[in-house]
């Protein structure tokens, strides 16, 4: 019993060895199909912009068509970048936005897109109701008119926010 015991030790021994001894058959390497090398060309359209709109703009009146009174004390802004981006003050927060200019005029004026409208988060009670308003309204614009340092933007003909340039 021992030396059969000793004898299946051995052959297996002896397989161990014969099989890490052995070389593993060569893959053969792929040779690489050539491509042939095109430029490709990507066509890039700036946005739309408007001279006449870069720059800062107060805000002087419209509100809700009137029915949301301004507070006079409190400055709200918007700035429009020649990139297609807007930034300003809302009365109580920052906020920034991006727009689009269609280059199609309507009745009421040249169309804009703006939105979405985002903004810091603080609160102040005396001019929350009249900030909430504003951005809602500002991201509902469909329309701008500029005259000469004036500017109006409207959503219909009833809700339209007017601007004017600060002066310098």
């Amino acid at each position: 019993m021992k030396s059969l015991l000793f004898l299946i030790c051995v052959v297996v021994f002896l397989g161990i060895i014969t099989a890490g001894c052995t070389t593993p058959a060569p893959v053969p390497t792929p040779t690489p199909t050539p491509v042939p090398a095109t430029v490709v060309t990507v066509a890039t359209t700036a946005p739309l912009t408007d001279p006449a709109l870069t720059g800062t703009w107060n805000l002087k009146g419209g509100m809700g068509g009137g029915t949301i009174p301004l507070i006079p004390t409190v400055p709200i802004t918007i700035t429009f970048n020649s990139d297609g981006t807007l930034s300003g003050f809302a009365g109580c927060n920052n906020y920034n936005a991006n727009y689009v200019l269609t280059g199609q005029t309507t009745e009421f004026g040249k169309t804009i897109s703006i939105g979405p409208v985002a903004s810091t988060k603080m609160y102040c009670a005396d001019t929350s109701n009249q900030e909430t308003s504003y951005l809602n309204m500002l991201q509902n614009m469909k329309t701008y008119s500029i005259n000469i340092d004036s500017m109006l933007t409207r959503s219909t003909a009833a809700d339209q926010l007017s601007y004017q340039r600060p002066s310098t």
